[in-house]
């Protein structure tokens, strides 16, 4: 595994904000701040689960996203970002993770 970021969630506008309009997350990535921080601003009505919008989380890198599925809770089921990356979030022994599949 390769820790690709934390994730903060925050409630004020962060410079290079993106919106995930099926999120509702107004996201300023990784790359914005030498910490690798993932700013994450949910809106009211997000469909994310309540864990992922309250409590900080890891995101990992790893080779097969499925491998973790049945060994913790699903937080937020696989989803493609992209044609390259599919993310699941889970909890694994009360730290909210974030696994990160590339092709």
């Amino acid at each position: 595994m390769e820790i690709m970021h934390i994730g903060v969630p925050v409630r004020e506008p962060r410079e290079g904000e993106a919106y995930a309009e099926g999120l509702k997350v107004h996201i300023a990535g990784p790359e914005t701040n030498p910490m690798q921080f993932e700013y994450l601003r949910f809106e009211e009505d997000t469909p994310m689960h309540q864990d992922i919008v309250n409590n900080v989380h890891v995101a990992y890198k790893v080779d097969a996203l499925a491998s973790y599925l049945d060994k913790y809770e699903v937080l937020h089921a696989p989803m493609a970002v992209s044609d390259e990356l599919t993310i699941a979030f889970i909890n694994m022994d009360g730290v909210v993770v974030e696994l990160m599949e590339f092709k």
